[in-house]
């Protein structure tokens, strides 16, 4: 028997099965860091004691902090006012970041726990701890376990970015909602939108006077071992990176593998030969 012809022979189907293009699904290892920029999107951001106004200022520190990432940290977009939303999810494709940033608009009152709890869902989600929500459902939704409790500053592979200028007007308390990032391990950087002086802010016939609360922004800070900085001071944001501790993470991907099949079946067929020279100085 030549087994020169039986390695031939593998060495053929190998090479058949690799121009069907087959596909499987690899683990593969990678260090990730997840940010979420959380935008205060509140009427008072209208306002234009930072030039040319809160928004626009603080899209301009978003902006510039995001460019200078690198790959390995995915950038999540919430947008808040009274309530919570998902602007875009965690990604690290820059110009769709950006352009999720782009589309803020001012909108009505403020709820810094609406913007802190929603950022919290949107790293759960990612990370795959929690399902995201199914829509057009009849399904009575699960209760959220409480998460137990572990040290400030835990989760070090994701942090929040709270971009606002603190005047909170609704529920829930956002030291309340803070603590629920304690328990997480997740730190909030604070970052202020505005003056300490205010402005006034002509809102539907009315005169609002409207100012930065940095208190409040200072003890969320705090309270989850974060930072707060001020929005005219952009180049402190990019510490922020500089105490992300990307962690290493297995996802599983799915990818061609038609050269380890090509490869595998050239190896066959040049072991193939050097058997049927080497004991019948002949090729198969």
């Amino acid at each position: 028997l030549d087994i020169g012809y039986l390695f031939f022979l593998a060495g053929l189907a190998l090479l058949l099965v690799s121009t069907a293009r087959p596909q499987s699904v690899v683990s593969i290892p990678r260090k990730e860091g997840t940010v979420i920029l959380a935008f205060d999107v509140s009427g008072s951001m209208a306002a234009d004691d930072l030039k040319p106004t809160r928004m626009e200022a603080a899209k301009v520190a978003a902006r510039d902090f995001v460019q200078r990432q690198p790959s390995t940290v995915q950038i999540g977009v919430i947008g808040f006012s009274d309530s919570g939303f998902a602007i875009q999810a965690p990604t690290n494709d820059q110009d769709t970041i950006l352009a999720a940033i782009n589309r803020l608009t001012p909108q009505r009152g403020t709820s810094l726990g609406q913007g802190i709890l929603a950022s919290l869902k949107t790293i759960a989600v990612n990370a795959g701890q929690v399902q995201p929500p199914l829509l057009y459902s009849n399904r009575t939704p699960a209760p959220t376990p409480s998460p137990t409790p572990v040290p400030k500053g835990a989760y070090t592979s994701a942090v929040i970015v709270l971009l606002t200028d603190g005047e909170n007007n609704a529920a829930p308390d956002p030291l309340v909602a803070a603590k629920s990032a304690v328990d997480r391990g997740v730190r909030i950087y604070t970052v202020g939108i505005g003056s300490a002086a205010g402005t006034s802010l002509h809102v539907n016939g009315f005169t609002i006077h409207t100012q930065l609360d940095e208190a409040m922004l200072q003890q969320i800070a705090q309270l989850t071992d974060g930072s707060y900085y001020n929005a005219q001071n952009q180049q402190e944001l990019n510490s922020i990176y500089e105490n992300l501790d990307p962690q290493l993470v297995i996802k599983p991907e799915k990818m061609e593998v038609t050269s380890l099949f090509a490869g595998a079946s050239i190896l066959m067929l040049l072991i193939g030969g050097s058997f049927s020279l080497l004991w019948f100085s002949r090729l198969p």
